[in-house]
């Protein structure tokens, strides 16, 4: 809408202080009644009043007017403080002392390309030796972890019984040995008078069947003895093998028969690697390969190994080969049932390289510090292989880059530097 040309331009006029206004309004309150009265007084009272709270007004008014040009200094302040406070930390870290540090360059190497596989360790030869016998068992003589050597007594068992078997058994074998001596004698005279024939044939055939029976039944007593010699020394059962116990099965008074478990040996000076082999992959492999083990429980070791056994086919159900590799292990710290990752290489590829003491762990984080313009820039890379105390790294790096070693523990991303 258009302004009427007559329309006279409005001001905004000042708001009146507490003491204006009670002077005003007391001047109308004294012109408009007679103080004396008592209607007038009353009158005045109120006027007053009024302008004591129109005072008041004009006082919390001119409050907020001054806090809302201290809240618009404020944010210009409080930036200001900020942009200080930065400058003052970044003149800070340009001043401080040169890092003493040491580098070297980042290369580029042939580094080896594995495949990689999984299995698990096996002993080399284990047993879980068997009772071989029937009976009480009276002491054993090995705890989880004893060394044994083959023939020691693991646990005995109670030779009574064994023993009177035996006893009874040579009984027999003598008993039927005399009626051997007799038989023969028998069977000589029958031949001959078979031969000067005084003796019918039928008869003569009767007499060198009983005589063979009796030379058969001799035997089987002497048999039966030399059986019950056996499990009388059985009584007395022995590692089959040298090697660790890993179990115990039995305690003292345990009944045990000829097929009861008594502990389990393991032989684990060397150790053979189970090795599961995907199909796609059958084709690189091949008997005598290197192999590099490595174990959850040592990360940082590695232990090499032979492809000594490969299966002649496939698995079915799983369509994978299965192959064994044989590696030494005279600390012992490979053990039967661990998980293995299996290295297997292939060949090599140039890749860039940093020394492993340039790279700085941090769980699963792995970052370096570049050595640029006198500064350290850290930054996080991905590592590959390891090979000869070069580490492969995949990214955040060139060809061009100076890498710090041993990175000091005060070395921050931006931190001045100086090369020893």
């Amino acid at each position: 809408m258009m302004a009427s040309p007559n329309a006279k331009p409005t001001t905004r006029r000042a708001p009146l202080s507490r003491t204006t206004w009670a002077s005003q309004l007391e001047g109308v309150a004294n012109a408009l009644v007679d103080p004396s009265r008592m209607r007038g007084r009353f009158l005045r009272s109120s006027l007053l009043a009024g302008s004591l709270l129109i005072g008041c007004h004009a006082t919390a008014s001119d409050d907020r007017q001054a806090s809302a040009a201290s809240a618009e200094l404020a944010p210009s302040e409080a930036t200001s403080a900020s942009s200080s406070g930065v400058a003052t930390a970044k003149a800070a870290t340009k001043a401080a002392a040169p890092i003493k540090v040491e580098t070297a360059p980042v290369s580029r190497r042939a580094m080896p390309r594995y495949l990689t596989l999984t299995g698990s360790i096996l002993a080399d030869r284990s047993s879980e030796v068997a009772a071989n016998v029937s009976g009480r068992i009276t002491e054993t003589r090995v705890e989880r972890g004893d060394e044994v050597k083959r023939g020691d007594i693991l646990a005995l068992v109670d030779p009574k019984a064994a023993g009177l078997q035996a006893e009874a058994a040579r009984a027999q074998s003598l008993s039927a040995a005399s009626q051997v001596d007799l038989a023969r004698q028998d069977c000589a005279r029958a031949d001959a008078l078979f031969r000067e024939g005084a003796l019918a044939k039928s008869e003569y055939e009767r007499q060198k069947t009983a005589c063979s029976q009796l030379l058969y039944s001799s035997d089987a007593a002497r048999a039966q003895a030399e059986l019950a010699r056996k499990l009388a020394r059985d009584t007395a059962i022995r590692a089959p093998m040298s090697g660790t116990i890993g179990d115990r099965f039995v305690n003292v008074g345990e009944y045990v028969l000829p097929s009861s478990r008594i502990a389990a040996i393991y032989a684990i000076d060397q150790v053979r690697i189970s090795i599961s082999v995907p199909e796609v992959a059958v084709g690189q492999i091949r008997q005598g390969q290197s192999l590099d083990i490595h174990v959850s429980a040592y990360p940082t070791r590695t232990t090499p190994a032979i492809v000594r056994y490969v299966s002649p086919a496939l698995r079915p159900a799983t369509r994978d080969l299965i192959i064994e590799a044989i590696a030494k292990n005279p600390d012992r710290t490979l053990m039967p049932g661990m998980f293995a990752t299996v290295l297997l290489e292939l060949g090599r590829e140039s890749q860039l390289t940093v020394p492993r003491s340039a790279i700085k762990v941090d769980g699963t984080v792995r970052r370096v510090f570049l050595a640029r313009d006198n500064e350290a820039y850290e930054v996080v890379v991905q590592t590959g292989v390891e090979d000869q105390g070069q580490v492969a790294v995949l990214d955040s790096v060139d060809a061009s880059d100076r890498v710090i070693l041993n990175p000091p523990v005060e070395l921050r991303d931006g931190s001045p530097i100086t090369s020893l």
